[in-house]
């Protein structure tokens, strides 16, 4: 019959044993976490050949819509929203801060408007 002093000396030795292996358990898993991230660092990376879309829209940190472009053209909105800037195949447009059209390019020229979107100054015709 095992004394008490050996079965508890059996019992210590069993505990250690089983720390050591969870101990190497952890450090093997703590491993292959951290070659995951250098493992994507070295593979190439991929580009596409071609994205296609019906439209692109490029939003800030905020969820704002900040630029969209499509088929219609290009526009560029401020941080509220508003359109500011657009780019199609009449020309160029640029709005203030309540969208009123306040100068634009197109095939007649340059055209300046004032608050209230009447003609201010426009290129001379040719």
């Amino acid at each position: 019959m095992m004394s008490e002093a050996t079965l508890l000396e059996s019992r210590v030795d069993k505990l250690e044993q089983d720390n050591r292996r969870l101990k190497l358990t952890v450090g093997a898993l703590l491993l292959v976490l951290a070659a995951v991230p250098l493992i994507g660092g070295v593979m190439p990376e991929q580009i596409p050949e071609m994205i296609q879309a019906r439209a692109f829209h490029v939003i800030d940190e905020n969820g704002v819509d900040r630029v969209r472009v499509s088929d219609l053209g290009i526009r560029y909105l401020d941080e509220n929203g508003t359109g500011r800037v657009a780019m199609n195949d009449v020309g160029i447009g640029y709005q203030d801060e309540n969208g009123d059209i306040r100068a634009a390019v197109d095939a007649d020229g340059i055209w300046y408007m004032d608050e209230n979107e009447n003609l201010v100054w426009r290129t001379p015709e040719r």
